[in-house]
């Protein structure tokens, strides 16, 4: 069964910007609300941090996960899900294959719910392939683990040509689902973190995946990483606030090579280099 109800968002943005809004922990520190206006990308539990930003609410949101059954913290999720899916700013895309964790009682008609997803799933190493990455979500989107490629791909496929990313922290630890949530700007987030060595390979083979596909397509699309606090270094990283009010690109030079040399220390791994 195709994802029908991404058809009438093809080229809908062609040439413009959109902000891809990530769940690490430096996105406490972001306000926002200085996004009001622009066109936003969302996922997961991020209205958790809606009380903090009052006037702003994503333009888009994505959700595929699991954690909705969790038997610990799915009611937490799935109370989430439903804030960010019932707000009339947002437009939302959720996988069907929960929306009976989500909606059991069809309470939210205009939720787009999309039926082919696919979750080629990462080696040890968080090594991905190709398969990773759907031109045509049309057809089938895939998970490849993180929500943030669903993401990337809908942005594609929406015709964006300048990606910047906030709250892209990367850096994952170990947290088995704790009150105390280390790897997510709420912690009361709750996630299960097993192997962070994957994760964080994972993450970054996903970014550097994705900048090639667009690569592939054209050489206009430009990239940027707003996150306050990253070791993602797949893209350039800039100062967040200048760029946003006054339109700034204002490399974070400093920043970067620190990233860089996150990924310089053993276990090393990855499939896609970044570049």
């Amino acid at each position: 069964m195709k994802n029908e109800v991404f058809e009438e968002f093809r080229n809908k943005h062609l040439g413009e910007r959109v902000f891809l809004i990530a769940n690490g922990p430096s996105l406490s520190k972001t306000d926002l609300d200085l996004l009001k206006d622009e066109t936003t990308i969302a996922m997961n539990r991020i209205s958790l941090i809606y009380d903090k930003n009052p006037e702003w609410r994503p333009t888009y949101y994505l959700f595929s996960s699991t954690n909705v059954k969790n038997p610990v913290w799915g009611n937490a999720w799935q109370s989430s899900v439903r804030e960010a899916i019932g707000n009339a700013r947002t437009t939302s895309f959720v996988a069907r294959i929960f929306k009976p964790w989500v909606d059991p009682t069809n309470l939210y008609p205009d939720v787009r719910w999309f039926d082919s997803m696919s979750e080629t799933k990462p080696a040890i190493d968080g090594s991905i392939s190709k398969a990773c990455f759907s031109t045509d979500v049309v057809d089938v989107i895939d998970k490849s683990g993180t929500t943030m490629n669903l993401a990337l791909q809908l942005s594609y496929y929406m015709g964006f040509k300048e990606i910047i990313f906030v709250g892209a922290d990367l850096g994952w630890k170990e947290d088995r689902g704790s009150e105390s949530d280390c790897n997510h700007f709420d912690p009361s987030y709750r996630a299960d973190i097993a192997n962070p060595n994957k994760a964080n390979n994972q993450m970054r083979n996903v970014h550097s995946l994705a900048a090639r596909k667009f690569r592939e397509r054209d050489q206009e699309t430009k990239f940027y990483n707003a996150t306050a606090d990253t070791v993602l270094d797949v893209y350039p990283i800039i100062d967040f606030e200048s760029f946003v009010n006054d339109n700034e690109v204002n490399m974070l030079d400093e920043k970067l090579k620190k990233a860089i040399e996150f990924w310089e220390q053993p276990p090393q791994f990855g499939y896609w280099k970044a570049s």
